[in-house]
């Protein structure tokens, strides 16, 4: 064993492309100092229970000068673990680099305590006027042009962290490419997101609006079987959705004839105007089944349910996506207290 903390790394925050990054950089630094690559362990809290990572991280490899221990989701250790970890940090091996990953910003100061200031990094969740930036760079970096409105969208429909934003960007690229274009419009976003899956929160919504529950049970359940039903970005495309629908029901109720209506939709002050013959219909069934009352109750309850999803574990939200769901189709997104006259199309910060 070895006092040399500069090898443990604690990374946190939810910015999950930037800590990809830091990983990568600190696997780098390892190949160079050791001339060859480490050998990699990857641990969740559930998999060490029984103090497995200790052994990964004392026990000499025959096939690598040096090990590499990554923990994930460190938000999740137990008691015991946070101790017998503090206690391996205080005296780390010098033949191992410990790397825990949290999502959260901070962590128990008896695991934190004795790493050093500098190697406990927090990437936080980018501001709104660097997101936009850091997507057109990426597509102009790519000799691709993006819209304004084609950038709003892409920010509101995908998982808020630049690896999500990366791959879709990418594939999105692909996608525009392969039909001999360069520029990247609002609707090539909804059509290409559309199009991409057999199934996504786009047709979940879809039958939402003109479909049963049991048919929107079965969307629901082949997402979570094909890995696409993660409550966090099923549900922040719903919100967009909806938003977008209470935002035409108001204009008609200030007396905007359909067409008109349609083309000044907007979600959170952007322009969301609806321009496809197949999103008209669906929204014009969207319209007659969720009046302006029944649509804002649903807002508010896709707000409520967002913040349940965050705070359980990954088990329980298929259960939670399902009710959710009945509330809205089958109880009309009804709640007890009243919503009063807000706008939730400008006013929501759910």
């Amino acid at each position: 064993m070895s006092t040399d903390t500069k090898r443990v790394h604690v990374l946190l925050g939810p910015e999950a492309g930037e800590k990809g990054v830091r990983l990568k950089e600190i696997r780098a630094n390892l190949r160079k100092e050791f001339e060859a690559d480490p050998e990699i362990h990857r641990f969740y809290p559930f998999e060490t229970l029984n103090g497995e990572i200790f052994t990964a991280l004392s026990n000499n490899s025959l096939f690598s000068e040096h090990r590499l221990v990554i923990l994930s989701q460190a938000e999740n250790l137990q008691a015991g673990q946070i101790k017998e970890l503090a206690e391996y940090i205080k005296e780390p091996s010098d033949t191992a680099t410990l790397v825990i990953i949290s999502a959260e910003n901070f962590l128990s100061a008896k695991l934190t305590g004795h790493v050093p200031k500098q190697q406990v990094q927090v990437f936080w969740e980018m501001f709104d006027n660097r997101k936009q930036e850091w997507v057109r760079n990426l597509f102009s970096t790519a000799n691709f042009g993006i819209t304004a409105d084609a950038v709003d969208v892409l920010l509101e429909l995908v998982e808020n962290n630049t690896q999500e934003l990366r791959a879709t960007s990418q594939q999105l690229m692909q996608f525009i490419a392969s039909d001999g274009g360069d520029t990247v419009t609002e609707e090539a976003v909804l059509r290409y997101i559309q199009h991409t899956r057999q199934e996504s929160v786009f047709s979940l919504f879809e039958h939402i609006a003109t479909g049963s529950y049991e048919r929107v049970l079965d969307i629901l359940h082949t997402l979570i079987r094909s890995g696409e039903g993660d409550a966090v970005p099923m549900l922040g495309g719903l919100l967009w959705q909806f938003r977008r629908l209470v935002s035409l029901e108001e204009l008609l109720e200030q007396g905007y004839p359909w067409d008109d209506a349609v083309k000044q939709v907007k979600v959170m002050g952007k322009s969301a105007a609806i321009r496809r013959k197949k999103d008209e219909g669906t929204y014009r069934s969207a319209v007659q089944r969720y009046p302006l009352d029944v649509t804002r109750s649903i807002i508010a309850r896709i707000g409520e349910y967002d913040i349940k999803t965050r705070e359980m574990g990954t088990e329980l939200q298929p259960m939670v996506l399902e009710q959710l769901l009945g509330i809205i189709m089958v109880k009309q997104g009804r709640c007890p207290r009243s919503l009063g006259g807000a706008s939730f199309s400008t006013d929501a910060r759910f």
